[in-house]
């Protein structure tokens, strides 16, 4: 089955705690999105007893970075079942792509399947102390503060390119996430108005 030209590609980009996963949902809800996650992906295959799932495990625990070609294997698997199902009306990227060339990498997959042109990045933005403090209140096993610290540097050095990268492109929506939840969501779905399905 092949998707529909109206078929929508959403990236939503930000740091650890910036409120993603809640936007997502919302967005979802409303829209009938396929969510692909690539930390929810990861953490449920670390639950698994192989070698994979165990060492996806050791390196989230100390708050590394899964190499692409693990996360791509996972991206390509959730793509295809949206494809076969045929029911969605779009897909949202949810915290990747992490790297400039992981975000090549999904430009040439959105080709490959006919979907570069209707997509967009949301970066919802917050600054490394808000990131922290939300973490920290969160309280997930992954998030003690020498891991969260990690997980900011590499936001930095790594995310930040791919984010550049979508302002070139002039795909990248920028976002306030340090403001309530109900007033991100509505600066998303203002920005996203003329994006988002009827």
């Amino acid at each position: 089955m092949t998707l529909s030209k109206d078929f929508k590609t959403l990236v939503v980009l930000g740091k650890s705690g910036s409120g993603k996963g809640t936007q997502v949902e919302m967005l979802v809800g409303k829209y009938n999105f396929r969510v692909i996650s690539s930390g929810n992906l990861l953490r449920a295959r670390s639950e698994q007893s192989d070698f994979v799932g165990r060492r996806i495990g050791e390196i989230i625990n100390k708050g590394d970075l899964v190499p692409t070609p693990v996360i791509f294997h996972l991206w390509l698997h959730e793509l295809e079942a949206t494809r076969e199902d045929g029911s969605a009306r779009g897909v949202v990227f949810e915290g990747s792509p992490r790297k400039l060339y992981e975000a090549w990498m999904l430009d040439e997959t959105l080709w490959f399947y006919g979907l570069e042109q209707n997509m967009q990045v949301l970066h919802l933005n917050i600054s490394d102390e808000e990131a922290m403090k939300r973490l920290l209140e969160r309280g997930r096993k992954d998030d003690q503060p020498d891991a969260i610290r990690e997980r900011l540097r590499w936001y930095q050095e790594q995310v930040s390119p791919a984010i550049e990268h979508y302002r070139e492109k002039g795909k990248l929506i920028e976002i306030n996430g340090e403001q309530s939840i109900e007033d991100v969501s509505k600066e998303v779905l203002e920005k996203l108005r003329n994006f988002l399905p009827s």
